[in-house]
């Protein structure tokens, strides 16, 4: 099999470059709006997303984890009661 990319770096700029020529911005709010619904998507309603935070923790900070975490748990919230 041929890899279209040597690496996951090279498909990232690649990516990034196709967006910019398409007029396409992505900040760093939307990012983290992402990031959000992916975690409570994939964890919600039983699943336990310590071990994800610890990594992030690990990766970016307590203020990030702790900002993310946040995030998540209003997120949660919104969805156990719309139930």
């Amino acid at each position: 099999m041929t890899d279209l990319f040597a690496n996951i770096q090279e498909a990232k700029d690649e990516r990034q470059a196709i967006q910019m020529a398409d007029g396409i911005t992505t900040s760093v709010e939307e990012l983290h709006r992402c990031e959000v619904l992916t975690i409570v998507n994939r964890y919600y309603p039983d699943g336990d997303p310590k071990p994800f935070f610890a990594d992030v923790k690990k990766h970016r900070g307590q203020v990030a984890t702790d900002k993310l975490m946040d995030d998540c748990r209003a997120e949660w919230m919104k969805r156990k009661e719309a139930v």
